[in-house]
């Protein structure tokens, strides 16, 4: 039990200096805060110290750029500097304005030719062919065309069971336009 008495005086010995340490502190609290607020440039000489924030970019730009590649590559996606899309917008800029100048002229055009825009007509049906009298046999005979040879599939088919040929067709004569 003398081992546990010895430690807890010890114990005890350190609270008491560190408690005597504090009450020091607190008296000598108010004089420390002076001297170090005296000591401290004026918050505007502070502010002149810091770099601007686009400075700051720019520094953290070219750092970047002097970095590894694997280096990096083990950099947080969050810390790098976003790519810069100027170049894009400027060239979408110039599409834009392009494109708006050359409605105007279009507009401007149309405008001064006086015509107006032209207007869809529907087309006109195919006239219906009129029913002609029969023309002589024998001017059909002279004017007959070659009966079509049918398809390899079906010609075939044919030989195999024989049966009679249809008449051809006969075809309506070529009307001729003057």
């Amino acid at each position: 039990m003398k081992f546990k008495k010895a430690i807890r005086d010890k114990i005890e010995a350190q609270i008491d200096g560190l408690a005597d340490q504090a009450k020091d502190l607190v008296d000598r609290a108010p004089g420390l805060r002076d001297e170090v607020k005296n000591r401290l440039p004026d918050r505007e000489d502070l502010k002149d110290l810091i770099p601007d924030k686009k400075q700051l970019l720019e520094l953290r730009d070219e750092l970047f750029e002097k970095i590894p590649d694997s280096v990096s590559d083990h950099i947080p996606d969050a810390a790098k500097p976003k790519k810069k899309r100027g170049k894009v917008k400027k060239v979408a800029l110039l599409g834009l304005v392009t494109g708006a100048g050359a409605a105007a002229v279009a507009a401007a055009r149309r405008v001064a030719s006086n015509t107006p825009t032209p207007s869809y007509t529907q087309p006109r049906p195919a006239p219906t062919p009129t029913a002609k009298p029969a023309a002589p046999a024998k001017k059909t005979a002279a004017k007959k065309a070659p009966a079509k040879k049918a398809p390899a599939k079906k010609a075939a088919a044919k030989k195999a069971s024989p049966a009679k040929k249809a008449p051809a067709k006969k075809s309506a004569p070529a009307k001729k336009t003057t």
